[in-house]
């Protein structure tokens, strides 16, 4: 319901936007029906995008689970798009709005929401040329280019100073020199402010989200995969055989999805608490791919879909299978070789998991894996 009531914000906010537009600038019917259908067919188009993107996963952190950052960015859009208006168009500051709204969703959404945020201010003003349109529309594109794809590491110097010389650029190549013909130095000083202003709250933004939403997802799973976890510190008093089938699993889920280069955090996670009982679960704060990974193991059987998922639940069952061994033959150790073998052979098989995510040679190289591990087995607790 959240997230359909702030796409919903999204439409009324550009409708009411290029509505209000329209009867200020004296608009007719004609044109004020032409400026509805431009503005809200590419914000129809940023919604879609949106669902596309938090439906498939797309996004690198939990935007998809906030869309409120999305409808906040986008209304100061609108109001700053109606303001642009009343300003030069060298002064129109929209490469921020490009770069903010791909930040918490992706590239995609990012760029149809900031194309209609342009398409609002472009229609309510009046003579418009296609150079102007294409200026902001290019720096846009630039600007999400250099700074969307950033997930672990964000680097804002070399992006930052490429996006604002592009712009600036465009702008010079685009509107000044085209209309005067050469370089008036006292119009060049508004397309510098709005390349400050730009640079100045990109810095701002980009600094509040890696604080509040990219480095708050390190920690929430640097927190969750620590052993010494509030969790995971009462399982090891209380079910101490579980607490060390888990930090087992973990450790094998760890070194596989990282060498398969597949979600190494939420799979750890998932290890560490995909078997514990749902009211143990109930007040920690997953993030939402940890959270399907522990649905999907909780259901099991035809439910395990996710590469990780499927690989938690064989590591989780070859350590259970090989606790319950060395706790019945306690002074003869069991052959593990044989005893994995015989687990792939029977319950790890391509066909029992066919409705998975996991391949032949992911299954091959998880089998092979485990078998290397044998000397860990030896000293498992």
């Amino acid at each position: 319901m959240r997230n359909t009531g702030c796409m919903l914000l999204v439409l009324a906010g550009i409708t009411c936007a290029a509505l209000v537009g329209s009867l200020a600038a004296g608009a007719d019917l004609y044109y004020m029906v032409r400026n509805l259908v431009l503005c809200l067919s590419v914000a129809l188009a940023a919604v879609f995008s949106f669902q596309a993107g938090r439906v498939s996963g797309g996004f690198f952190y939990d935007d998809g689970e906030h869309p409120g950052r999305f409808l906040s960015i986008y209304l100061c859009g609108i109001l700053c798009a109606l303001v642009f208006t009343q300003l030069p168009v060298t002064g129109w500051m929209f490469l921020f709005f490009f770069v903010a709204l791909a930040r918490v969703s992706d590239a995609v959404a990012g760029i149809c929401g900031g194309t209609s945020l342009l398409v609002l201010t472009t229609v309510l003003c009046e003579q418009i040329s296609l150079s102007t349109f294409l200026v902001y529309l290019l720096s846009g594109m630039i600007g999400i280019a250099l700074f969307a794809r950033q997930k672990d590491e964000f680097y804002t110097a070399v992006p930052l100073g490429l996006s604002l010389g592009s712009q600036l650029l465009l702008i010079y190549a685009g509107e000044l020199l085209v209309q005067n013909k050469k370089l008036v130095w006292e119009e060049a000083l508004v397309p510098l402010a709005n390349i400050v202003m730009n640079g100045i709250l990109i810095c701002i933004f980009l600094q509040y989200y890696i604080n509040r939403v990219a480095k708050r997802e390190d920690n929430l799973y640097l927190m969750l995969n620590d052993q010494e976890y509030e969790v995971m510190a009462k399982m090891r008093e209380m079910k101490k055989e579980e607490y060390y089938c888990a930090l087992h699993t973990a450790y094998l889920v760890e070194r596989i999805t990282s060498e398969l280069e597949l979600d190494v955090r939420s799979a750890k996670c998932a290890a560490y608490y995909g078997h514990l009982p749902e009211d143990k679960l109930e007040t920690i704060p997953f993030p939402e791919s940890v959270e399907v990974l522990i649905d999907e193991l909780k259901a099991g059987g035809k439910a395990l879909k996710k590469k990780e998922a499927v690989i938690v639940h064989i590591c989780y069952q070859i350590i259970q299978k090989i606790q319950r061994s060395n706790k019945i033959n306690k002074e003869k150790k069991a052959d593990y070789g044989h005893l994995i073998e015989q687990m792939f052979a029977h319950h790890f098989t391509m066909e029992a998991l066919a409705e998975t995510d996991i391949t032949l040679s992911n299954l091959r190289y998880i089998k092979k894996r485990l078998l290397e591990e044998k000397m860990y087995y030896e000293f498992m607790v």
